[in-house]
């Protein structure tokens, strides 16, 4: 990454220490995870379905900061790494978009890519050695590639000049946009991570992933017990800030918030 860019992340992200981290309901989480329990040594002990927060008997509590992982967290004092617009600033969310105060107003110009990309690039991992087409996987997580067909000029921004991760750029350039498309079929990217029966499951085709990326991809084989459950709803942006108001007037907390587009958003509040 851009050294002028990865100096504005959260001091957490560098600090050395170890997180708990909580996993989301998709590929981009999990990936992202995988890497950071890698590199880092993080655990997973919490999964969060966005109106469920789910605690993993694993869990010790020894005073570990738990880390959402791709979840944009808005909650004070919460620890995460995003990919969102949120449109609030939280000093510990490490997100570009929120980094570089992307909101609604110039929604436009926002990273539209994943959480797992800009990981990759804040820790210099180097996939130089990956097969074309693991890398074109890299870029159907959460459709990253799609950012190329919004804006070409936004995109080689922040593939290149922000991530440094320019062989993914030439890889948007040289093929067309349904060959990603049919990689996230091929593979079951698109499918979600869910609990079922105090287990993790999905039909995302780990197996697969393994051979092509060279690491495991194993969900967690450990119980997870419900802890907490949240509003999850959906909102036009002239809802939205009556909504907030009222929430507030309530003492309500918004826990998570995304801009979808420029006039719509999601959110999740206790």
């Amino acid at each position: 990454m851009n050294k002028k860019y990865a100096a504005k992340f959260p001091e957490w992200t560098r600090d050395n220490k170890k997180y708990y981290m909580c996993l989301s309901d998709d590929l981009d989480s999990l990936f992202s995870c995988i890497l950071l329990e890698k590199i880092l040594g993080y655990e997973i002990t919490h999964f969060y379905s966005f109106n469920e927060l789910f605690r993993g008997d694993n869990y010790i509590n020894n005073g570990t900061t738990l880390a959402g992982i791709d979840m944009d967290i808005v909650a004070k004092d919460y620890f995460c790494w995003g990919n969102h617009v949120a449109g609030t600033y939280n000093p510990n969310s490490a997100n570009i978009n929120t980094i570089l105060e992307i909101g609604n107003i110039n929604y436009l110009h926002k990273y539209a890519g994943s959480c797992l990309l800009q990981i990759i690039s804040y820790y210099d991992l180097d996939i130089s050695m990956l097969s074309e087409e693991a890398k074109m996987i890299l870029l159907a997580v959460d459709t990253t590639f799609k950012m190329y067909g919004f804006n070409k000029e936004n995109c080689k921004h922040y593939l290149v000049d922000i991530l440094e991760l320019e062989d993914l750029y030439k890889l948007c350039e040289q093929h067309k946009q349904q060959e990603f498309y049919d990689l996230i079929k091929k593979y079951n990217l698109h499918e979600k991570i869910y609990i079922n029966d105090d287990m993790l499951e999905t039909s995302i085709d780990l197996k697969s992933l393994e051979k092509i990326f060279g690491i495991s991809f194993i969900l967690p084989k450990i119980k997870f017990k419900l802890v907490h459950t949240y509003n999850d709803v959906g909102v036009n942006s002239y809802q939205y800030f009556q909504l907030e108001e009222k929430l507030k007037s309530e003492g309500r907390i918004i826990f998570t918030k995304a801009w979808t587009n420029r006039n719509y958003l999601k959110l999740s509040y206790i």
